[in-house]
Formats: C-alpha cells, structure tokens, sequence
C-alpha cells in the first residue's frame, strides 16, 4: 500500500480515482470516519493501481552487495538474470560501475550464473518482490555491458 506520504503526492489521481469509482468528495469524507475498512481496501486499489502502471513501464533492475552482483532484464512474460557472484573474501562489489573492470582484473575470483524466469502474467509481482528486496531501477546500458561480458565469459549467449 502507499505510504500517506506517497498518497499526498498523488492527491489528485486519488481524487479522480474516487471520481471514476463513483464516490464524492462527501462520501468519501464519510466512508473514512464510519467505515475505515472499506476505506483502506479502496486505498489498497488504488496504490495496487499506481504500482501495477509504474511496474509496467520498469525494464531492467539490478542489486549490489558485497558478494553478489545482479542484473534483471524485465520481458513481456519472463525476467532474465545475470548473477555474478565473489568466491574471495577480499573480492567485494561495491560500486556498480567499476564492476566490469574488476571483473576483467580478477578472472579467477568470481563465478557467473544466467537464467529464465518463465512468470507469464506474474511479472509485475516479481517486480515487486525484487524492489522490496533491495533491487533498484537500471538501464538498458548496463544490461548490455553485463550481457556481453557474459556472452564473451561464457562463450555463448544464453537469451
């Protein structure tokens, strides 16, 4: 659910929400002294709606810790990953930038998985799964940086 914070924000696209649900001003007032519950559950459809639109237009995210490095290319009904992973404890990400070039500088210090999700009509909520887990807006760019280090470190591309 939005925040309130994030709600005030949207104010006038919640104002027009209500609009097209058929509920006033007035009765809206109403509703959130008499009848909390079902004024929560409209809420919930309404921050299920602004996120479902905001989801649809994200393409690519990704997730830096020490150990792991991951990149996700979102698709029409699957979520493609590039995961690179640390095998020594002196060897850590840090900065999503210079990855590419540690990499190349400590071949032997890393190990690099690919796969597919298949998720159809659910990609909007492993979406929301990855961003609740820590994983941030990326961009196309860096996809392709990551692709090609893949496709040239494993010999192959493999999606």
């Amino acid at each position: 659910m939005l925040t309130e914070e994030e709600l005030n924000v949207l104010s006038e696209d919640f104002t027009q929400f209500l609009v097209v649900q058929g509920i006033d001003d007035e009765s809206w007032r109403k509703m959130n002294l008499e009848n909390k519950e079902k004024a929560i559950q409209i809420v919930e459809i309404f921050s299920d709606t602004v996120l479902a639109k905001v989801y649809s237009k994200i393409k690519y995210l990704s997730f830096v810790s020490d150990k792991v490095y991951s990149i996700f290319r979102i698709n029409k009904d699957n979520i493609n990953l590039i995961l690179i992973k640390s095998t020594e404890p002196t060897f850590a990400f840090k900065n999503e930038n210079l990855i590419p070039e540690l990499l190349s500088n400590h071949p032997n210090s890393w190990e690099l998985y690919s796969s597919t999700k298949q998720l159809g009509e659910k990609v909007p909520d492993e979406i929301h799964k990855l961003v609740t887990q820590g994983c941030q807006i990326s961009k196309e760019e860096t996809w392709n940086i990551f692709y090609n280090f893949h496709k040239k470190a494993s010999k192959k591309a493999s999606f």
